[in-house]
């Protein structure tokens, strides 16, 4: 595997995680939510496995081409939203205080998804250029 694609392989091992809790634990994400909403928060955790199963198809693959660049920057684009969401998070103080900590702090809380969406972000776009620089 070339290290330009380990992008790929970090997207899918954190992303493995939140689907996991998407999946297996809503009530995490969304205390009190509704029938409704655990299952769409479950079809959420199904949806980003099924891009970590692109990930993994893609870091299989030979080399790094345009088809994998194009992916990783797809790939890339959805880390804007988790990003968006942690800094509305941090700025409206939503799970930041000591009580709000111990309901509503998932996989790190507000301040580290951040950190991590903006790395993974940043990341998959080096990959995504250098995939099509080499086309």
């Amino acid at each position: 595997m070339l290290w330009a694609k380990l992008p790929l392989l970090l997207h899918t091992i954190i992303e493995t995680a939140a689907a996991l809790s998407f999946i297996c634990k809503p009530e995490a994400q969304l205390p009190a939510a509704s029938d409704d909403a655990r299952l769409i928060l479950q079809s959420y955790g199904g949806l980003l496995l099924s891009s970590n199963i692109l990930c993994v198809l893609f870091l299989a693959r030979p080399g790094l081409d345009s088809a994998t660049g194009l992916v990783a920057l797809g790939v890339a684009s959805y880390h804007l939203w988790p990003a968006r969401r942690a800094f509305v998070r941090i700025h409206r103080g939503i799970g930041i205080g000591a009580e709000q900590r111990r309901q509503t702090r998932v996989l790190g809380g507000p301040s580290f998804h951040f950190v991590v969406h903006v790395v993974c972000f940043v990341a998959l776009m080096g990959t995504g250029l250098v995939g099509l620089r080499s086309a």
